[in-house]
């Protein structure tokens, strides 16, 4: 098994990164009717499960020294790419990291296996963001900040 630079196991890293700690935000997931609270909340908790396993995957060989210090570089690198995105509704910044992901997987830059935890991931998240696909122009909005995002990416070295 060939070993992974540093850049290559944060590239592998940060999408399921970024979508977890989108997770974490109050409100992020509300289902539309209350009746689904509880069920939603099973999703979302089974999601951020997939997420935080997906994107600790790339560090799981290093030393915990090692490993932690990607993490660190992997949250610096979130914070300093979607500052900008936080006053967002969450449904937007659901769909820009589904375009940002399926740019990314379109263009084989990225690889989801099936059944691994990325993959188990964005099979959850698919049907709870559905509805936003039904508003075009939404979707064109979120295809450009998600070049967007990319960009601001590329140009801390990583996806070139």
């Amino acid at each position: 098994m060939p070993v992974l630079t540093d850049r290559q196991r944060i590239e592998l890293a940060i999408p399921a990164y970024l979508l977890y700690t989108l997770t974490l935000a109050p409100g992020v997931f509300v289902p539309a009717a209350p009746e689904l609270a509880e069920r939603a909340e099973g999703d979302v908790s089974e999601l951020r499960r997939n997420l935080q396993v997906a994107y600790l995957e790339p560090f799981a060989d290093l030393t915990p020294s090692k490993g932690q210090a990607l993490i660190r570089r992997l949250d610096r690198l979130r914070r300093q790419t979607i500052t900008d995105f936080y006053d967002r509704p969450a449904l937007s910044l659901m769909l820009i990291h589904w375009c940002f992901l399926a740019d990314l997987t379109d263009r084989e830059v990225l690889i989801l296996w099936e059944g691994s935890a990325m993959d188990q991931a964005m099979r959850k998240l698919r049907p709870m963001c559905d509805h936003g696909f039904e508003d075009q122009g939404e979707v064109v909005e979120a295809q450009e900040q998600a070049r967007v995002l990319l960009s601001r990416l590329q140009a801390e070295g990583l996806y070139r």
